[in-house]
Parts: structure tokens; sequence; C-alpha cells
């Protein structure tokens, strides 16, 4: 239960199940779910889509269905009108097998209005934590391999009152994209944790840390090195681009591609608006700030969106 805060149970929905939750999950409806890396302590189902007259205790109940459900949690996402301001939540199971039966069962099942989209939670998403986006985000990169969350908070948790520490990992292959974030409560504990960590060896690599908030100074520019060893620039996400942009460009989507099929992907980080040109194969998401702008690119780039791998930029 470390990702939610323990639900009471409500009075149930005056919709009985069986009567609200629809048939087998159509093929369409799951192919448009981000391919995530699945660690096999995870138990947390994102469920997308969601129609406004679900609440906590009615999505418990459907979910129930499949095994012990420990909590439930849903956002009202007032920031996105598209289709009637649909939400999003997440949903605990007591152990993962679990968990991944009821994603094979419930993903694309018609519940009240809509058809709900279920994908493992984001690996490292803080629900039921507080807010970061208000704290001091620093970046780490050149991470080896073998570093994951826990490895990653666990090396930094010494700096003081660290919120949160969360690893990047490519969702087409599974595996980690070398760089990482971690947040703190107070800017003299990231200063500190800057001058005595960079350079530092963190698993099998020395670390490279700098800001990497618009609360922070500006990161530098660092090299990378490629696939056959020639020197690259990067920056850190929320330094690719304008400091007060917002909008993801995502290219590369097959022409059938709808509003719907992006919405699971970028709801997580906070939609405001989404213009699509399926004729063109793009589509211009705007977030709620720069930052998650910064982490939806960093997460989302390379996913398979109706069989493509979609550029974000």
């Amino acid at each position: 239960m470390d990702q939610f805060t323990s639900q009471q149970p409500q009075s149930s929905s005056a919709v009985s199940v069986p009567s609200a939750v629809g048939g087998t999950p159509p093929i369409s409806g799951a192919a448009a779910i981000p391919t995530l890396p699945v660690d096999e302590s995870s138990k947390t189902l994102y469920v997308g889509n969601l129609d406004q007259g679900v609440n906590d205790a009615f999505l418990q109940e459907i979910f129930s269905q499949c095994g012990h459900v420990e909590n439930v949690k849903i956002i009202r996402d007032k920031n996105f009108a598209h289709q009637g301001g649909l939400s999003y939540g997440f949903v605990e199971f007591f152990d993962h097998a679990t968990a991944a039966s009821a994603l094979q069962s419930m993903n694309g099942r018609r519940v009240l209005h809509q058809e709900i989209k279920v994908n493992w939670a984001f690996t490292g998403q803080a629900i039921g934590k507080d807010d970061t986006a208000a704290q001091y985000h620093i970046f780490i990169g050149d991470l080896s391999p073998d570093v994951n969350d826990e490895a990653l908070g666990k090396a930094f948790n010494a700096f003081g009152n660290m919120t949160d520490a969360r690893v990047m990992w490519d969702n087409t292959t599974g595996k980690s994209r070398g760089y990482g974030f971690v947040a703190f409560n107070d800017r003299v504990d990231a200063e500190h944790a800057i001058t005595s960590m960079n350079g530092q060896v963190l698993g099998s690599r020395a670390v490279r840390c700098n800001w990497a908030s618009q609360r922070g100074v500006p990161g530098p520019t660092y090299q990378q090195h490629g696939m056959h060893g020639s020197a690259g620039t990067f920056k850190t996400p929320t330094a690719q681009g304008p400091q007060l942009n917002t909008t993801v460009y995502v290219g590369n989507l097959p022409p059938q591609t709808t509003q719907e099929d992006l919405v699971p992907f970028f709801q997580p980080f906070g939609i405001v608006d989404i213009r699509l040109q399926p004729d063109r194969g793009f589509a211009f998401v705007k977030l709620e700030t720069h930052e998650k702008a910064a982490n939806a690119i960093a997460h989302l780039s390379g996913s398979m969106i109706n069989g493509r791998p979609a550029k974000a930029s």
C-alpha cells in the first residue's frame, strides 16, 4: 500500500457491476496501450478513460471481481475537457499475479459509457505522495543499467528530506535510459546532494548531477558517448526546450490515430489540450507545466502507438 492513501469503503454505486461493465475487451482498445517495463513486484495498475460517473467505490467493486484490491485512487483531471473531462485512476492489488490477471481481463472493457484503458502504472510514479512540482529537482546522468529507483533513492537519502527518486525507463526495451531525477523539499539539501554526488560512483559508473527543475539553476550540456563511441551532446529533459514551453510534439502517428488513443499515454502528466493532425501523422499535446512536458518526453519517446514507435520532442 505504498502508492496510495488507504481508502475507506463508500456506498456502492447504484449501477450494478454486470450492467455497467461491458463484455470482452476489443483488440483495438488494447493495442494503443503503452508498453511499460514490468517489475515482478508491481501490483498497481493505471486505469484511464474513466467516465465521470465512476467513483472510488465503484472502481474498487469492478476490479474486485479479479481478486483482492488493496486500494484505489481516482484522479479528477479538471484540465482535460476533451470528451467531457474523462478521469483516470490507480488500482493496487494484493499481489503481482492478481494485478496481471486484472490487466488482461479488464483492458478495453466498457464501464458506463467509456472503454477503459488499463496498464501497469509507470515505474516510480508518485501516486499518494506529496506533489513534487513545487520542490527542488536534480538531474542524475550517466546511470549504470543496474541502478533502479530504490538504489537511486538510497544513494541520495542521506542529504536531507528527499521526497522522490526515479529512474527513467525506455518503454520499448524496458531498460534504463541512463538518467533519473531526485526531488528535495529544501534547496540547501538539493545543492548539497549535487556538490557531494557529482562524479561519485553509483553502481558501476560515475554519475553527473545538476539542476533539473526551473526552481534551480539551469543545467549544462553533458557529453554522452553513442553506440559507436562517438561523442554527442545531450541536455537534461527540462533543458531541451524553452523554459515556458509546455507542449509536446508527437510524430510518426498512424493515420487512424484518434485523440482517445493518445489519452492513456499523456493523461498522467496532466493534459490541457490535444491538437491532432491524423492525416499528417502528428499531434501537439499541451501539458500543465514545462517539467511535466519534459518528463512526458522522457517517458514516452519510442512508445508504440497503434503499431508505430512515437517520436516525442
